[in-house]
C-alpha cells in the first residue's frame, strides 16, 4: 500500500479521542464501519493501533462477529478519527489505512495491548479481558485536514477527561515555530490556579532566543553532569543523557520557566505558619503548571516538565537575568513532537485511594 507514514501530530490526534471508527470490507466487498475504543501503540513495526472486543454486549461470540470474519478475509482496513466542534476552526480528522491482524489471548502482545487499553480507558480495569481476542492494526499510510489555518495543529479533544489522560510528556521538538499567543494563552490558564489566599505566588519566564537556549544549556551543563554522576553511572551513559537534556532545550522552539514568587504572601508572627505558607504556595505551582500543560495539549502542541532548575536555582536565574524575588523551580519545553513518548502506565484507581470512609 502506498503514501505516507502518519506524523507525530497525527497519531497524537487519533490517541487523544475516546472514540473512532474503522471500516472492514468482507470476501464479497460488503464494507462495514465499525465505531470501536483502541489506543496507538509505538512498535518496530511503526504505527499500531490496537483494540479489544471487550465485555460490551456484542451480537456474536467473538469469533463469529462480522469484523473478526471479515479481518480473516481481508486484512486491509480503515480508520478515521476526528473532531467536531461549533468552532469550525477546529475541526480535523485523521485517515488511516493498514493491516489488521487477530491476536489470540496468550500471544505475543496481548498483553501490551490490554495495558495500553486499560491505561486509556478506566473502565477496562473491572473487566476480564484476558481471554477476549485483540485487533491489532499496523498503520501503512495517513493523511489529515485540519479546520484552522494551514500550518495550525491538528485539534485535541476539548472534554477535560481526555485532555487529562491525553497530555503527554515530550522529549524530542522539533525546531517549528510556536505562536506567541499559544504560550499566552497557557501562561494566563496557569494565572486561574488555586493558591493561597489568591496571592498567585509564580512567575513565568519565557525563553525563545536560541543564543539564550544555549545559554541556559550550557550554564546548567555542570550541575546536571553532578546530579547525574551521583547515580554511579559508566561515564558514556552520563554523556548520553547530558546530551539529550541539552537537545531539548535547544530544538523545542519555547522555554518557559515557572518560579515562585513569594513577596505577596501572608506575613505571620509564627514560623511554623509562615513556612506552611511557602508549602501551600510550592503546591499553587503544581496547580499552575498543571493548568499550563493542559492548554498547550489542548492547542495540539505538547510540552515536558523538567526538574532541572530546583538543582540549581541560582544559576537559572544568572543565566536569564531574572530577578531576586523569583525563584526558578521547573522548566517546561513547548513545541511539536518529532515523535511520540513511551507512557508509563497509570495505577488503577484501587490503588490509589487508601481509604474511603
Amino acid at each position: 500500500m502506498t503514501g505516507r507514514p502518519p506524523t507525530s501530530a497525527e497519531l497524537a490526534f487519533v490517541q487523544a479521542q475516546r472514540v473512532a471508527h474503522f471500516a472492514t470490507a468482507a470476501a464479497d466487498g460488503a464494507v462495514t464501519i465499525h465505531p470501536f475504543c483502541f489506543a496507538v501503540l509505538p512498535d518496530d513495526d511503526g504505527a499500531v493501533i490496537v483494540t479489544v472486543l471487550d465485555e460490551k454486549p456484542k451480537e456474536a461470540p467473538d469469533r463469529d462477529l462480522g469484523r473478526v470474519r471479515d479481518i480473516l478475509a481481508n486484512p486491509a482496513v480503515a480508520i478515521v478519527a476526528d473532531e467536531y466542534g461549533e468552532d469550525w476552526s477546529r475541526l480535523g480528522w485523521v485517515h488511516l489505512r493498514g493491516r489488521a491482524e487477530i491476536v489470540e489471548p496468550g500471544a505475543t502482545g496481548h498483553d501490551v495491548a490490554l495495558a495500553a487499553l486499560r491505561a486509556k480507558y478506566p473502565q477496562y480495569e473491572s473487566m476480564a479481558l484476558e481471554r477476549r481476542l485483540v485487533i491489532r492494526i499496523v498503520i501503512d499510510s495517513a493523511r489529515s485536514w485540519q479546520g484552522g489555518q494551514a500550518d495550525s495543529p491538528l485539534p485535541r479533544p476539548g472534554d477535560l477527561p481526555s485532555l487529562v489522560r491525553g497530555r503527554r510528556s515530550v522529549r524530542a521538538f522539533s525546531e517549528r515555530p510556536v505562536s506567541r499567543a499559544v504560550i499566552e494563552e497557557a501562561i494566563a490558564a496557569a494565572g486561574w490556579a488555586p493558591s493561597p489566599h489568591g496571592r498567585q505566588p509564580w512567575r513565568f519566564a519565557v525563553v525563545e532566543s536560541m543564543a539564550r537556549r544555549r545559554a541556559l544549556a550550557d550554564a546548567m551543563s555542570a550541575t546536571w553532569r553532578q546530579q547525574l554522576d551521583l547515580d554511579g553511572q559508566a561515564p558514556e551513559v552520563v554523556q548520553h543523557r547530558l546530551d539529550r537534556s541539552r537537545e531539548r532545550l535547544l530544538t523545542a522552539p519555547v522555554l518557559v520557566i515557572p518560579c515562585l514568587y513569594l513577596d505577596d504572601l501572608d506575613v505571620y508572627p509564627d514560623p511554623e505558619r509562615q513556612a506552611a505558607e511557602a508549602t501551600m504556595a510550592i503546591q499553587s505551582l503544581g496547580a499552575a503548571i498543571q493548568n499550563f500543560l493542559l492548554t498547550v495539549y489542548a492547542s495540539g502542541l505538547d510540552s515536558g516538565w523538567m526538574c532541572a532548575p530546583l538543582f540549581c536555582p541560582d544559576v537559572v536565574a544568572a543565566s536569564l537575568d531574572l530577578p531576586s524575588s523569583v525563584t526558578p523551580r521547573a522548566l517546561l519545553p513547548v513545541g511539536y513532537a518529532v515523535k511520540d513518548p513511551v507512557r508509563r502506565p497509570r495505577k488503577a484507581i484501587h490503588e490509589l485511594i487508601v481509604t474511603w470512609v
